[in-house]
């Protein structure tokens, strides 16, 4: 019995919840293709997490369900970007947490909190069959009360009807972080694709500053380390970067590091 209590704990043990709760910062990559190998490397190179990004990629369920399992064998917590009706379907593959793009009010807030909890917290189903649940190989009391408190739920914060309600949503009981979306604030404010424009930036301020009041974690995906300061210096601590990004410019700089060297 021991060492099924053991198997209890591990697809939850990877989940990035509790530092969220405690304002700890937290370093992670998005990946649109999320192929194992993809995800393994991240967990090798130390990242806390990886959000498998399910809204602008083109993956599967089935895809996605492999890449969790790839997460969880090199310990690095799995986050699934994705719309409200697949957070059953991968909160049962193993996902550490649920990330909703596109966040407006707290009536959908709260439906996305419910969905990744069990019955009496939320209306989620129960099944024990599950990767989540071990399939079966758990104490299954112990599994859903630890289900309950592991998964995180972090909600996108992306237009300017969204911003408006800050207050309302991050009110909502079992929201753990924020992660705003410049990039669509700023067509939704009118000023496209601009998202260092000053409309842009009071509202990230905005957003920041309400979760500060809240006690919620908050963050954002940089494109580069100044970046990636300047989203620390206002309070962020929920990172990331894109790997599409950042394999680009690795992949640039490789290229003018053997263009160089021929030449040279």
């Amino acid at each position: 019995m021991t060492t099924i209590k053991n198997l209890l704990a591990m697809p939850l043990e990877h989940g990035i919840a509790p530092k969220l709760r405690n304002g700890e910062h937290v370093y992670g990559i998005s990946i649109g293709t999320p192929y194992p190998a993809l995800i393994q490397m991240c967990g090798h190179a130390g990242y806390d997490f990886v959000v498998i990004d399910n809204e602008h990629g083109p993956a599967s369920v089935e895809t996605v369900a492999e890449a969790i399992r790839a997460a969880h064998g090199v310990g690095i917590s799995p986050i699934v970007r994705t719309f409200e009706q697949d957070i059953p379907r991968l909160l049962d593959a193993g996902a550490c947490g649920i990330q909703v793009p596109m966040v407006e009010t707290p009536e959908q807030a709260n439906r996305i909190v419910r969905a990744c909890r069990y019955p009496p917290m939320g209306t989620r189903a129960v099944a024990f069959s599950t990767p989540a649940a071990c399939y079966g190989f758990c104490d299954r009391d112990a599994y859903l009360k630890e289900a309950n408190c592991a998964i995180a739920v972090i909600l996108m914060i992306e237009t300017a009807e969204a911003v408006a309600r800050i207050d309302e949503i991050l009110a909502v009981p079992g929201v753990d972080a924020v992660c705003v979306g410049p990039t669509d604030m700023a067509y939704s404010l009118g000023v496209p694709a601009d998202g260092k424009h000053p409309k842009v930036q009071n509202a990230v301020f905005r957003c920041v500053e309400a979760c500060q009041r809240a006690g919620i974690a908050i963050g954002g995906t940089a494109l580069s380390r100044e970046a990636c300061r300047a989203n620390a210096s206002m309070g962020m601590t929920y990172h990331s970067m894109m790997l599409t990004f950042l394999l680009g410019a690795a992949l640039r700089d490789g290229l003018n590091t053997m263009r160089a060297a021929v030449s040279s």
